[in-house]
């Protein structure tokens, strides 16, 4: 059974086997806003308020793919943070937010990070599999998008 699951990038046992995509390269992001921690602070993102390229990650802490992926991801972030209007955040998929700041400080990380308890916001992306990175334009179209594994591409 957890070779199925690893196999299976990450998605849960109560997933459908059919994952279905919500979003892809070419659409509007959806409309959501979230709390986030940047720099110890809690500030919202919004995805009304696009600023430049915005890359938004899913990812739960226990997903071994997630973990192979968020420290390239975070260099990806330290890469790019000075650059005009670049936004990142990372949203959990159901993961509370004393786990998410745990691994985020046992890591190092520094991406922003949204912990929902929820699949609410996820669920408006796709069914089923994380990592998942979608990146954004500033005008709200989905340009890229990265499933089970993150390539970096500049």
């Amino acid at each position: 059974m957890l070779l199925c699951l690893l196999l299976m990038g990450c998605s849960s046992i109560e997933d459908d086997h059919e994952v279905t995509e919500r979003v892809n390269v070419g659409d509007r992001v959806p409309s959501f806003s979230v709390e986030m921690v940047k720099d110890g602070e809690r500030i919202m993102f919004s995805t009304s308020h696009l600023t430049g390229e915005t890359v938004i990650v899913f990812f739960n802490t226990t997903c071994p793919d997630c973990q192979r992926d968020l420290p390239k991801l975070n260099q990806y972030y330290l890469k790019h943070k000075a650059d005009e209007g670049f936004q990142m955040v990372a949203i959990s998929r159901a993961e509370d937010e004393d786990a998410v700041a745990v691994y985020w400080k046992d890591n190092g990380l520094q991406i922003p990070y949204s912990a929902q308890n929820d699949r609410r916001i996820y669920e408006l992306f796709a069914s089923s599999i994380i990592p998942r990175i979608y990146f954004v334009s500033a005008q709200g179209i989905v340009t890229r998008v990265f499933i089970e594994k993150f390539d970096e591409i500049d």
